[in-house]
């Protein structure tokens, strides 16, 4: 689960690491805060949302199991607990 957060952290910051790297080597700006406006930061901001929202999208996706079928619920079995499992 922390690996995912990590991961959910980065793909929000990454499209204002972009811009900030655009205005350093793009635009030449020297200033930290000088080429950062309101319309700026909302679309990094958007951007950022939307590769967060795309992750979450796609790890769901990718982690189902069956979906059909019976299921069978955990049980105790010889003194071990066997997990819950689709048939």
């Amino acid at each position: 689960m922390l690996r995912i957060a990590l991961t959910n952290i980065l793909l929000f910051l990454t499209p204002f690491a972009l811009f900030a790297l655009y205005l350093r080597f793009g635009r030449r700006v020297d200033a930290a805060l000088a080429g950062w406006s309101t319309r700026a930061l909302a679309g990094c901001l958007f951007a950022g949302v939307a590769l967060v929202a795309a992750s979450l999208l796609l790890f769901e996706a990718g982690t189902r199991g069956p979906t059909t079928g019976r299921y069978v619920p955990p049980t105790w079995e010889g003194g071990k607990l066997t997990p819950g499992h689709i048939e």
